[in-house]
């Protein structure tokens, strides 16, 4: 009889970690590819109090777009302190290049250029990518633009297949209230 009840009991508080400390996602792009292809799922441990996540993490999140209520998974390639420096073909975070294609910038700042080459302007960009954050001050935006410091409590986060992603490049950064948990298992 104890053996019956301990082994309800072990079913029972298995069902409530689940229902409180996990998600499962299906992918629904190609944006994490070849990590994370379309159609596969992933076991997301959500965010507690003592949750913290560091670059290369596989996170769940929402970003701040309005009517946006879709969770992305995305790699966390920079966190607070980061440098991020912005070139007209490429990111680099720290010692780490991003291909980087203009185009973000002419969506992002409505321009219709035929030659992107010519008007790529990473200050105006890096502007934008801090849009949202209030009381943000030059300590953040080094080297006239071209370079800047991830702020405290935000995350940029990028998919591993570049050239089909939006993501950070687009939204700007994430903060931290906006992350639901981290990606332990692709299925």
């Amino acid at each position: 009889m104890n053996k019956k009840i301990t082994f309800y009991a072990l079913i029972g508080l298995t069902g409530l970690s689940y229902i409180f400390l996990f998600d499962v996602y299906k992918v629904m792009t190609p944006s994490m590819a070849s990590i994370i292809n379309s159609n596969d799922y992933v076991l997301v441990v959500r965010k507690t109090i003592f949750s913290r996540f560091k670059s290369s993490d596989i996170l769940s999140f929402n970003n701040d777009m309005e009517d946006d209520h879709t969770t992305y998974i995305k790699r966390s390639v920079a966190v607070e302190g980061d440098t991020i420096r912005i070139e007209r073909d490429y990111i680099m975070i720290n010692d780490f290049i991003i291909p980087h294609d203009p185009i973000f910038e002419m969506m992002v700042l409505e321009r219709n250029y035929g030659d992107s080459i010519k008007y790529f302007d990473s200050s105006e960009y890096a502007r934008y990518l801090f849009r949202k954050i209030n009381n943000i001050n030059d300590h953040y935006i080094l080297n006239d633009g071209k370079a800047l410091i991830v702020p405290e409590n935000h995350y940029f986060m990028v998919g591993d297949n570049y050239y089909e992603s939006m993501d950070s490049r687009f939204w700007g950064f994430i903060p931290k209230k906006n992350i639901k948990g981290k990606v332990i298992w692709i299925f």
